[in-house]
């Protein structure tokens, strides 16, 4: 089967990942592939299990176009990605921004 995408995660916890891309579908079309690596990281932020965190060593992201080969990113080439991740806020910052709305709606239904 063929199925058209535009963004997925697959994959034990990727539930968070799908989430994040879902949110953010909306601006993909216009954005640059610098800044489709940087959605692709910040998707897989919320999926790394625990205490962990995103690294050159236990990431990586591929991608392809049209006119584009496969292309593989990561350790080394991916480094420069994460240093930009980590000053966005640091490699949890999507978990975070995504509990912070959380607990906006677990205050709003205790005011009712």
């Amino acid at each position: 089967n063929v199925y058209e995408c535009y963004a997925t995660a697959i994959g034990a916890r990727s539930q968070s990942g799908r989430t994040y891309l879902e949110k953010h579908l909306d601006e993909f079309a216009e954005s640059s592939k610098d800044d489709l690596i940087m959605h692709a990281l910040r998707a897989l932020v919320g999926c790394v299990g625990g205490d962990g965190e995103l690294t050159k060593e236990n990431g990586s992201v591929a991608f392809v176009g049209k006119g584009e080969n496969f292309t593989m990113i990561e350790g080394d080439e991916l480094k420069p990605y994460l240093d930009r991740l980590e000053l966005e806020g640091g490699n949890n910052a999507g978990a975070d921004e995504e509990e912070k709305e959380g607990d906006d709606e677990d205050e709003d239904a205790m005011e009712t």
